[in-house]
């Protein structure tokens, strides 16, 4: 179903690169390369002057890692020695579009143009050329003559009806009803599509009854959907309904970033949509956000950067551009994206913290700090800002100064509900990293309150009981629980192992162990613990192999010490406090009950 628009049997292209490839390997005069090298050897030098196959391949190697500016410039020399190849010119238009120039991109689509009706992207890209001159049904031409294919056969038809809007030749209401019906997956994306175009045309109701399919169910409908409802309704002077449609998508998805606040009915609202190119900019971002996270990273700039240039402001896509640039660590692309979205939007809150992250992976630690207490401040109703900061201090092992913005957060965030639980957990580790456990053990029994049965904090609190050797039998309770919640986590069966062995049952810890080990097996301390398991079970040639196991993944060096220590002298007798794991608990219960897909 994601059968990509720009790539693969869709494009008509796709084996181009290693089709040239071959041709290179298989030219006249390849097999004596060899004897050719040896020969060169009793000869006088000669200039050496780069070849097809040195750019080309440097191009490639270029491209692979994401340097799409280097990757177009190899592509441009060995296209200037070799100006004909067509597999060469589909490959650099596609290079030079990802790389943001657009311009050289279509002068190739305009000498490949004969060859629109096998690739879509010179079909798109020629299409872009009409429209930017106003010339809709050359546009409209252009797109008719490439083949349904792939996802570009999804949204073709949708294509074509943004330009018969865009000539004036689609006056009526539009109903794509027979399309939607035969679309499966993309149904909501064309009826989103069929409310807009009815927007733009002034069919109001036609557009309400669109716009109220596409956003039938809050927890699955994209953000974008749900503005464009409420904008719908706030331009009808509906501003009850507008804050519903809000308030409606934060009850369903209440970690979202992008929710803003209170409506204000004296601002007046501007269509999201304003005429048929907005709406083919949408489109070819809709189209991007479907492959968004879809490992198709530069099938989705090729989306983007054509919805950008049909409209170089809209927030979403520029936000999802910066986000491209960040997944393949081109931090200054991607600050430069986030910089570019307009301040009144709200997708430039998101973008800020984005930035921050983006100027930590670049190691300008204060600066990202001083970005967020400035997004703090600018958005006093907002925690983002806070929480990433507090993560920032965190990684950095700053724990008061985590703690305290945690706690902002957490004063922002008052009444508190379900879903903040992870602020309080992350408060908690801050607080138990910095020595004060009555305010963490606080903090994780709040957040259990909050939200019961949460696997990460019954762990780290019950694997905290365990190191300082109290509430042991609480401690296995919650364990069990969290094991029923999370069968494959390993950190969690780790734990399960420990209190097992705390409780002298060390045939069960050995069992726990080993699983846990299968899963982590390069994990410094699942291996010790295994090793100690297996020595109080006699297996001493195989405890000794497991605390050596974990000196090599460098644990500190008072761990490193203690292990030493252990595989010279062996282990000293149990000085545990047993439990009587015959006896029965609300988590063996929960085990017991448990459907069989729910344990391991």
């Amino acid at each position: 179903l994601f059968a990509l628009l720009l790539a693969g049997a869709a494009m008509g292209v796709a084996a181009a690169t290693p089709a040239l490839a071959d041709d290179l390997r298989h030219k006249p005069g390849a097999e004596r390369a060899v004897s050719a090298a040896g020969e060169a050897l009793t000869k006088p030098s000669q200039e050496v002057r780069p070849g097809l196959a040195g750019s080309f391949l440097s191009g490639r190697f270029a491209k692979q890692h994401q340097d799409l500016r280097e990757a177009a410039k190899y592509l441009n020399e060995t296209l200037q020695r070799d100006p004909g190849n067509e597999r060469l010119q589909h490959e650099a238009m596609r290079v030079h579009l990802l790389a943001g120039n657009l311009e050289d991109a279509t002068i190739l689509a305009m000498k490949l143009a004969s060859d629109t009706n096998t690739d879509p992207l010179v079909a798109c890209l020629m299409m872009l050329k009409s429209v930017k001159v106003g010339d809709y049904k050359q546009a409209s031409a252009h797109i008719a003559r490439a083949p349904e294919v792939g996802l570009f056969g999804l949204i073709r038809p949708v294509m074509a009806q943004w330009l018969s809007i865009a000539s004036g030749e689609q006056k009526t209401a539009v109903d794509m009803q027979p399309t939607i019906d035969k679309s499966g997956f993309f149904a909501p994306f064309l009826t989103y599509h069929n409310a807009l175009m009815n927007d733009v045309l002034g069919n109001a109701p036609v557009a309400f009854a669109s716009y109220s399919k596409a956003n039938a169910d809050a927890g699955v409908t994209p953000y974008r959907v749900v503005e464009a409802f409420s904008n719908f309704y706030a331009r009808q002077g509906k501003w009850d309904e507008a804050q519903a449609v809000f308030d409606t998508y934060a009850k369903a998805n209440p970690d979202s970033s992008l929710i803003p606040g209170k409506l204000d009915p004296l601002i007046a609202p501007k269509p999201l949509v304003v005429d048929a190119r907005d709406g083919l900019a949408e489109l070819f971002f809709t189209t991007a956000s479907i492959l968004f996270g879809d490992e198709s990273t530069q099938d989705t700039f090729l989306y983007l950067r054509i919805a950008l240039e049909l409209r170089p402001d809209l927030p979403p896509a520029q936000l999802m551009l910066a986000n491209l640039y960040e997944q393949v660590e081109d931090y200054k692309q991607a600050i430069d994206a986030y910089d570019s979205i307009a301040e009144g939007s709200v997708f430039y809150r998101r973008g800020q913290v984005r930035k921050a992250l983006n100027l930590e992976a670049m190691g300008q630690k204060e600066q990202a700090i001083a970005l967020l207490d400035a997004t703090a401040k600018r958005y006093p109703n907002d925690t983002t800002a806070l929480i990433t900061k507090g993560d920032m201090l965190r990684e950095i092992q700053d724990y008061a100064a985590a703690s305290a913005a945690y706690s902002q957060a957490l004063m922002r965030a008052e009444p508190l509900s379900a879903s903040d639980w992870p602020l309080l957990y992350a408060r908690g580790i801050s607080y138990e990293r910095g020595g004060n456990w009555a305010a963490a053990e606080d903090d994780f029994n709040r957040a259990l309150q909050l939200s019961p049965n949460q696997p990460d904090v019954l762990n780290y609190l019950a694997y905290s009981w365990l190191t300082m050797n109290k509430n042991l039998p609480k401690a296995r309770e919650y364990l069990l629980i969290a094991s029923a919640e999370r069968p494959d986590d390993a950190h969690i069966i780790d734990s399960v192992g420990w209190a097992y062995y705390l409780s002298g049952d060390f045939k069960k810890a050995v069992d726990a162990f080993e699983r846990a080990i299968q899963m982590m097996p390069d994990d410094a301390t699942v291996n010790e613990h295994l090793g100690d398991a297996y020595w109080r079970v006699g297996r001493t040639t195989e405890a000794r192999y497991q605390w050596e196991r974990s000196l090599t993944f460098k644990p500190e060096k008072e761990t490193a010490d203690a292990l030493r220590d252990k595989i010279e002298k062996g282990m000293p007798a149990f000085a545990g406090v047993p439990i009587d794991v015959n006896t029965p608990t609300a988590s063996t219960t929960i085990m017991e009950n448990a459907a069989p897909s729910q344990v391991q």
